[in-house]
C-alpha cells in the first residue's frame, strides 16, 4: 500500500531528498556540459535525455519474487509505464572533433550516465 505525504505549496525545503536530487542533477549537468557551446535545441535534447535517465532509476521492486526484474520507477508515475530507451554505441572515448552533432550530444549524455 502506498501512503502519500504531501508538502505545503511552494515549500521545497520540506523534502530534502528531492532537493538533493535536483542539486546533484545541476552539478553533473554543469560538469558535463562545461564550456560546450550548445544551441537551444541541443541543450533541450541533453536535458530531456538526462531527465529520462533520472526518471528510469529503480525505486522499489514490483513483486517479492527474486526472479522478477520489474521495478517501480518515477516514470511509472509520470506516464504509467517504465521509460525505456535503446542503448547507443559508446562515443565517450572518441575525440570531440571527430563527432557529428548527434554523436556529440550522445557523448554528453553518456558522460552523465557514467556518473
Amino acid at each position: 500500500m502506498i501512503h502519500w505525504h504531501f508538502i505545503p505549496p511552494r515549500a521545497p525545503n520540506f523534502v530534502g531528498l528531492w532537493e538533493a536530487a535536483v542539486k546533484s542533477a545541476k552539478h553533473h549537468i554543469k560538469r558535463i556540459v562545461g564550456d560546450a557551446h550548445l544551441t537551444f535545441e541541443e541543450l533541450y535534447t541533453v536535458i530531456t535525455q538526462i531527465e529520462a535517465i533520472m526518471n528510469s532509476r529503480p525505486l522499489i521492486p514490483m513483486s517479492n519474487d527474486p526472479n522478477d526484474m520489474d521495478v517501480l520507477t518515477p516514470g511509472h508515475f509520470l506516464i504509467g509505464e517504465p521509460l525505456t530507451t535503446v542503448p547507443q554505441s559508446s562515443v565517450v572515448e572518441l575525440p570531440t572533433n571527430r563527432l557529428n552533432q548527434y554523436q556529440r550530444l550522445q557523448q554528453l549524455i553518456q558522460h552523465f550516465w557514467s556518473r
